[in-house]
C-alpha cells in the first residue's frame, strides 16, 4: 500500500512538472496578444508618474508592478511580460499539492491544474489573482494564520479586481467555519482591506474615464500580426515611419516596437486618413481599400494586411 502511494505521488509530480515545462514553452513561443499587449503599452511601459495621470483605471495593478519589474530586469519580450504568471503558477502548484495532502487526494494536484492553467502562461493579472485565492483557501483548510489569509484575500483581488467577489466568498466561508466575529474582523477582514488599498487606492481614484473595449485577436491573428510586423521591420529598414492600426493591432504594434527596439517607429495610431501615416496594418478583408487609397501592398494573409502609401501617386 505505502508503495502505490509512493507511486502516485511521483507520478503526480511528474504531471504537474510536465505541465509547467510546456507552460513555460508557450510562455516564451507564443505571439503577445492584444490584451496582453495592452496592459503593458497603457500600464507598463509609461511611468508611474504617467500612469497615475492616465485617466483610464487598470485592473491588474499588482500584475502592471511586477511586470513593470520583470521587464526592467530582463527586458521587453513575451516570456518577460509572462514571467510574473509563471511564477504565481509554482505558487498555484503548491498551494493545490498542500491541498492534495491535507485532505489525502493526491490524484487533484494531476487533475485540478489543467482547470485554471492557461492563465498562467498569459500577461496579466488572473494568474495571480487564482494563484493568491487558492493559497487563502489551502490556509483556512488549515484552519490557522487568518493574518495570512487575509493578505492572500487582500492580494488577489489587487491582482485583478474581478475578483473581489470570490475573495468575499471566502472570506465569509472561514468566517463560517471559524465563528468568531471579534477575530475575524481583526486578523482577516482588516488585513484584506488594508492590504487591496495599499495598491488599488491611487490607481482607481486617479482614474475617471470607462475603461477602453478593445477587440481581442485570436491565436492565428496574434501570430500573423507578428509575421506583419516582421515584414514591416525589413521593408522600413532604418527609416523612421509612421504606423497606422486598428485598435485591436495598436497596443500589438507598440509592444513589438518595444521589443525590437525601433525607435525609428513612432508609436502606433488609429487615425484613418492616409496622408497622416507611411504604413497602415489593417484586416484583410479591407483590403480592397488599399487600391481605392493608391496604398502598395507589402504583406499579406489570411488576416492582416500591411502597406504603405505611393508617394508617386499624390
Amino acid at each position: 500500500m505505502a508503495q502505490r502511494s509512493t507511486a502516485s505521488i511521483k507520478v503526480a509530480l511528474a504531471v504537474l512538472a510536465a505541465v509547467f515545462a510546456v507552460e513555460v514553452y508557450r510562455a516564451a513561443a507564443r505571439p503577445i496578444g492584444s490584451d496582453e499587449a495592452y496592459l503593458y503599452d497603457r500600464f507598463v511601459r509609461p511611468t508611474a508618474r504617467q500612469v497615475l495621470a492616465s485617466e483610464l483605471p487598470d485592473r491588474d495593478v499588482l500584475y502592471s508592478l511586477l511586470e513593470k519589474r520583470s521587464v526592467g530586469l530582463f527586458r521587453v519580450s513575451p516570456f518577460s511580460v509572462r514571467l510574473p504568471s509563471l511564477l504565481f503558477g509554482i505558487l498555484y502548484l503548491f498551494a493545490v499539492w498542500q491541498l492534495a495532502r491535507r485532505l489525502s487526494m493526491v490524484a487533484v494536484a494531476a487533475g485540478a491544474v489543467p482547470l485554471f492553467w492557461d492563465c498562467f502562461s498569459r500577461a496579466d493579472g488572473t494568474g495571480a489573482a487564482v494563484a493568491l485565492l487558492l493559497c487563502a483557501i489551502w490556509l483556512a483548510v488549515e484552519r490557522r494564520y487568518l493574518n495570512l489569509i487575509g493578505s492572500c484575500l487582500g492580494l488577489s483581488i489587487a491582482a485583478q479586481t474581478s475578483f473581489a467577489i470570490p475573495a468575499a466568498v471566502v472570506g465569509l466561508a472561514v468566517l463560517a467555519f471559524w465563528r468568531r466575529w471579534a477575530d475575524w474582523i481583526d486578523r482577516l477582514l482588516i488585513p484584506a482591506v488594508v492590504v487591496a488599498l495599499v495598491f488599488l487606492v491611487l490607481p482607481l481614484t486617479h482614474a475617471y474615464a470607462p475603461a477602453e473595449s478593445t477587440p481581442e485577436l485570436t491565436a492565428a491573428q496574434a501570430a500573423h500580426l507578428q509575421s506583419a510586423l516582421q515584414a514591416l521591420r525589413i521593408k522600413a529598414g532604418s527609416d523612421r515611419i509612421r504606423i497606422g492600426a486598428t485598435p485591436a493591432a495598436e497596443p500589438v504594434v507598440n509592444f513589438y516596437r518595444a521589443q525590437y527596439r525601433a525607435g525609428n517607429w513612432e508609436r502606433a495610431g488609429r487615425d484613418d486618413s492616409p496622408e497622416h501615416f507611411d504604413y497602415y496594418l489593417f484586416p484583410a478583408t479591407e483590403a480592397a481599400a488599399a487600391a481605392q487609397r493608391h496604398l502598395i501592398v507589402i504583406y499579406r494573409d489570411a488576416d492582416f494586411v500591411v502597406a504603405h502609401r505611393s508617394y508617386a501617386a499624390m
